[in-house]
């Protein structure tokens, strides 16, 4: 919903049902409007360049639940100043821990407190956001008079959605350069160890030489850059030639005689984030009338050169701070980045040490999947010519490629690894009965021994055992036949049409011990599971198995994906869809799989086939895996054309090669 603005717009947001009932008495002193939590990402906070006071009185559980989306809202609403109270008790501190910064909390307020304390409380942090606004609206207007506010939004604007790092820091020397007059500069960058301390500065970039080699300065008060790094004081230096040499830094000429130039006037600025920790350093120098003006040698030498005065430190104080809030905030989606990508690692990791013989296999799909993506982005010609991924495009592939089995954290591990089709010890159990059986017959052909020599003695007996030995030669020799069979028939490959009836024809048996007991040779599930006539699973566990794509689905869902990552659920949903409609889990036609998802179904069978490490089959030989997948294409599986083109570019020699 829409809501309208007054000069002094006042919001109070809250998950209290009972919160405008409570204030109704106070409702003329508060003055502002209430909105219940829920509201809060549908309302349309339309400041019309006016700054809005938003006041959060939400329960800590709230908070701890839905700070990501409050701490998107504040930085998707520049023009709202927020202050947070927490319906929670005054030790509360768990607000620490989370995204939203510290500063935004403005107390804590238990349920069951006075009335009276709640609205005080109201009022004070209105109060406060009311005396930051006053104090901003100060600043602007005097600011607003100067030319050079138009220039310093500009370069925060360029600076803020600049995603090249070195491109990055020649905009913030350029831009620094050009709102001070500058005929030359450098920029350094301070290096960390690895507690986080400074170590050194390191030269970036210089305007005379944007390739010039990086080099490393001590952050000390020797040089002039390492003394404003080391100090975090701006240096405003008239004539760097004419130091008193009471000056704990000195000036290096070096530069200036291997380059032909002459350094003059100088101003050295720290660039501060918001620790005020200095991350580098701004160093320009010659400060001229036009900044379009080209100065010869002697020139530099002459009164062409002005002192940079306040004013100007002033405007490149003001670009260095905004090049370390780009500089910390390139670093941080950076970090950002590669938290993500460790996340991810880490995710693929795990799910795969369920499944040690699988290893290696999401890694390897990513691969497959990007190495055919760019290898569309190469097509000039049919069906993908006008089909290309961008950088970003790229990525998600890549990531929905690496997290495609990650449903199978939800798959029980006897299913997930079972690499025949009854367990060791079911096996055994088996072999167990037999051998049981045998020993039965054993001691039955003995009590017939015995029986033989009670009532016959000796007479006849040679020949009698023979009968009696042969008899159990043959009785073992069927025994050992039938454990043979289900041993054979226990392996993930086809099973002969000669071993399923000889199963069956088993499975029907019994034995009648010498106790009267009647033993079945194989157990109904026993017979249920040795009959499964390809692979190791039986109807019941393929769809455990099956249903990982939808763990997977769901799991990737609960992720606030960027904008430029907002397909990667749908694409590993659809990597085991089928162009015939006969996939899973939802079963879509051709039209209805993302290009994405065809390609990885195409790398997906592509790794199973040539996968080495698997113990339930063998690796085919490459030819022999692109006869199946030709196959697959001529029972509308996968897309014939990406095959193609995958087997064309032959991107998965270099991973094979590896392997």
């Amino acid at each position: 919903m829409s809501v309208n603005q007054s000069s002094d717009s006042k919001y109070i947001i809250t998950d209290d049902p009972f919160f405008e009932g409570k204030i109704a008495d106070y409702s003329k002193k508060l003055k502002t409007k209430v909105l219940s939590l829920s509201e809060l990402l549908t309302t349309d906070f339309d400041s019309q360049g006016k700054i809005i006071k938003v006041l959060f009185y939400i329960s800590r559980y709230e908070v701890e639940k839905k700070h990501k989306e409050i701490h998107q809202f504040l930085k998707e609403h520049p023009t709202i100043m927020s202050n947070i109270i927490v319906r929670a008790p005054i030790d509360y501190t768990g607000y620490m821990a989370l995204s939203i910064e510290e500063d935004l909390f403005f107390t804590n307020v238990p349920d069951d407190a006075p009335l009276v304390y709640l609205i005080k409380n109201l009022v004070n942090a209105f109060t406060s956001l009311q005396m930051i606004v006053d104090k901003f609206e100060l600043q602007k207007r005097i600011n607003v008079s100067t030319n050079e506010i138009s220039k310093l939004t500009k370069i925060g604007i360029s600076l803020a959605n600049e995603k090249d790092f070195t491109k990055l820091l020649r905009d913030i020397l350029n831009s620094a350069r050009e709102i001070s007059n500058s005929d030359s500069g450098s920029l350094y960058l301070v290096e960390k160890d690895e507690r986080g301390n400074p170590r050194n500065l390191r030269f970036k970039i210089s305007a005379l030489d944007l390739n010039s080699d990086e080099f490393i300065l001590p952050i000390n008060k020797k040089s002039i850059a390492g003394y404003v790094a080391f100090t975090g004081k701006q240096l405003n230096i008239p004539n760097v030639y004419e130091l008193s040499g009471k000056e704990e830094y000195k000036f290096n000429s070096d530069f200036d005689r291997m380059s032909n130039y002459y350094s003059k006037s100088m101003l050295v600025v720290p660039m501060k984030d918001h620790h005020d920790e200095v991350v580098g350093v701004i160093q320009l120098i010659n400060r001229k009338k036009n900044f379009q003006t080209k100065l010869t040698l002697d020139e530099m030498k002459s009164n062409s050169i002005l002192d940079y005065d306040k004013y100007s430190e002033e405007l490149v104080m003001a670009v260095a701070g905004q090049a370390a809030v780009a500089i910390q905030n390139n670093n941080l989606v950076h970090d950002i980045e590669t938290l993500f990508e460790g996340f991810v690692t880490a995710s693929v990791s795990a799910i795969e040490s369920r499944d040690p013989t699988t290893s290696g296999h999401s890694f390897r799909v990513a691969q497959y999947t990007v190495g055919l993506a760019e290898s569309v982005n190469g097509v000039q010609v049919g069906r993908f010519k006008d089909v290309h991924f961008n950088e970003s495009q790229i990525k998600e592939i890549r990531y929905a490629s690496l997290l495609h089995d990650f449903g199978k954290v939800g798959v029980r591990e006897k299913v997930l690894v079972k690499a025949k089709k009854l367990e060791d010890y079911e096996l055994d159990l088996i072999r167990w009965r037999f051998q049981f059986i045998l020993k039965d017959v054993e001691a039955k052909l003995a009590q017939k021994k015995i029986e033989y020599l009670k009532k016959h003695g000796n007479n006849g007996y040679p020949q009698f055992e023979k009968s009696i030995e042969l008899e159990y030669v043959l009785e073992k020799e069927k025994l050992e036949e039938m454990v043979r069979v289900i041993t054979d028939s226990n392996e993930p490959t086809i099973l002969e049409e000669g071993n399923s009836n000889f199963l069956e024809e088993i499975s029907k048996m019994s034995y009648h011990t010498t106790e009267g007991n009647q033993l079945s040779l194989l157990l109904p599930k026993e017979f249920s599971f040795l009959s499964i006539r390809r692979g190791s699973l039986d109807f019941e566990e393929r769809r455990e198995i099956e249903s990982h794509v939808e763990h997977t689905f769901q799991f990737l869902s609960k992720i606030p994906w960027t904008r430029e990552l907002k397909m990667v659920p749908s694409i590993a949903h659809g990597h085991h869809e089928k162009l015939n409609g006969s996939g899973y889990p939802r079963g879509l036609s051709a039209v209805e799989i993302p290009v994405q998802a065809k390609m990885m179904a195409i790398a997906d069978i592509f790794d199973a086939l040539t996968d080495q490490d698997r113990p339930y089959k063998k690796a085919v030989p490459l030819d022999r895996a692109f006869d199946i997948l030709k196959m697959e294409v001529r029972d509308q599986h996968i897309d014939g054309d990406l095959l193609d083109l995958f087997i064309e570019s032959r991107a998965f020699e270099k991973i094979q090669h590896k392997r």
